[in-house]
């Protein structure tokens, strides 16, 4: 059970993270107050933080065949993001998740990872659904699962906050 990479859309990239070389872009946005208002644990300190967090990233992907990705902007190559998958603690379910740099928001580009990624799982991963969860205030982000065919299935409570899970199945 492992999801082939690179993953591409008509303007991204979904790729492996190369640790060293992905610490720099990858804290301008886990670095970023703002961008990690609805992540649970929020911002990250230094680029250690993110270099530790990427080299988990890479250690999952070795573990499961899946993992959280770069978001690579082909025309540009920036780093610009993650999109990819982990595993939703309490109920096991693969779960889909996307962060992007905050002068990425608004062009799509979410949509456009999550549209990719949720394909790949779907096609690839033996999982009977793949599931998002959103923090109910986040407005932006409750758009990308709907506009990727996901359904609303509840609201739970999930990092002490009310969380709408969407689920999509291969049906």
């Amino acid at each position: 059970m492992s999801i082939p990479l690179p993953i591409e859309t008509e303007r991204l990239l979904v790729r492996s993270f190369l640790p060293e070389a992905d610490s720099k872009p990858m804290f301008a946005v886990y670095g970023d107050r703002d961008v990690m208002r609805f992540i649970p644990g929020g911002a990250l300190a230094d680029e250690a933080a993110v270099r530790s967090l990427l080299d988990r990233y890479a250690d999952a992907q070795e573990r499961q065949g899946f993992s959280s990705w770069a978001v690579v902007d082909r025309k540009s190559r920036r780093v610009i993001g993650d999109a990819g998958f982990g595993i939703f603690g309490p109920t096991g379910d693969v779960e889909l998740g996307y962060t992007l740099a905050r002068d990425c928001w608004g062009q799509g580009y979410a949509t456009e990872a999550a549209r990719g990624c949720l394909a790949a799982g779907l096609a690839e991963l033996s999982t009977p659904r793949i599931i998002a969860l959103v923090d109910e205030e986040n407005e932006a982000s409750m758009r990308v699962p709907k506009r990727i065919g996901m359904r609303r299935i509840e609201t739970i409570q999930a990092h002490g906050r009310p969380h709408v899970l969407f689920a999509a199945s291969r049906s």
